[in-house]
């Protein structure tokens, strides 16, 4: 067996988190503030998970709390204080939590070291997968996506706005959204920013009425295959509890816990 680096793996999954956060920033729909040693951005989503604060240098905790909540507040955006994996990160999340933003959630850092023929997406019958190449194909994926995470529908216009954006030039070719249909219906959704040689997994979700058919394991095989085609030799992601097992099978490996703060109790 390979063996696995996890302080390596560790820094290279908030190396590649913070360049998706930076690539996320060229979007048309995303505003983004960089002040005090913390980077700002929102994606005009009002839900917490989807507006974000990452210290990029160090600095005074409690200014840059209030840097983040001042931006936030002028955007009207909930938000998520993100802290990466690495041997300040509980001196951090303590200086944040004093500040007045409690850590909500600690989601897995995981790495897929990507090995050429392995995970090969066969075809399967009942079902399609496409990467949406319109603004009108992002909206649909939108809306399935905020289905599947459970969010309300009232943010689809907003969400939409962020998808879509990801389809225009001349970025477009560092996303892929892509959307599983099954028996004609849209039924599971994810998103891959290519920042670099490692690749980012976001947004990956199963709507819950087509749960327990394997559609996650076909999305994943299609999302991986699209990483080596674009020239990946990795793909990070920050797993959820309902996506942990299979991305653990699919031979992802954990590095590390992101913390996560927030003012508002719904955020993770």
């Amino acid at each position: 067996m390979e063996h696995f680096n996890e302080k390596q793996a560790a820094a290279e999954a908030a190396q590649t988190f913070e360049a998706s956060l930076r690539l996320w920033r060229t979007l048309s729909s995303c505003r983004a503030k960089e002040s005090q040693g913390v980077f700002l951005l929102s994606t005009g989503t009002a839900i917490p998970d989807q507006n974000y604060a990452l210290r990029t240098k160090k600095g005074n905790g409690a200014a840059m709390a209030a840097e983040a909540l001042s931006f936030f507040a002028s955007e009207n955006m909930p938000f998520t204080w993100w802290i990466s994996p690495g041997t300040e990160a509980l001196s951090e999340s303590g200086e944040v939590a004093r500040a007045g933003l409690p850590l909500r959630c600690s989601p897995p850092a995981m790495l897929l070291r990507l090995r050429e023929g392995r995970n090969a997406a066969p075809p399967f019958s009942g079902g399609d997968i496409s990467v949406c190449r319109t603004s009108g194909e992002a909206a649909e994926w939108a809306a399935s996506s905020l289905e599947g995470f459970g969010s309300e529908p009232h943010h689809l216009e907003a969400f939409a706005a962020f998808a879509a954006s990801m389809t225009e030039e001349p970025v477009r070719d560092r996303f892929r959204l892509l959307t599983l249909s099954f028996r004609g219906r849209p039924a599971a959704t994810a998103l891959l920013t290519l920042p670099g040689k490692t690749a980012g997994l976001f947004y990956f979700s199963v709507l819950p009425e087509f749960r327990r058919l394997g559609l996650g394991n076909r999305l994943l095989d299609r999302t991986l295959k699209e990483a080596r085609e674009a020239g990946c030799s990795a793909v990070a992601l920050q797993a959820s509890p309902m996506g942990f097992p299979l991305y653990r099978k699919y031979g992802f490996r954990e590095c590390g816990r992101f913390l996560v703060h927030s003012p508002h109790p719904d955020a993770c």
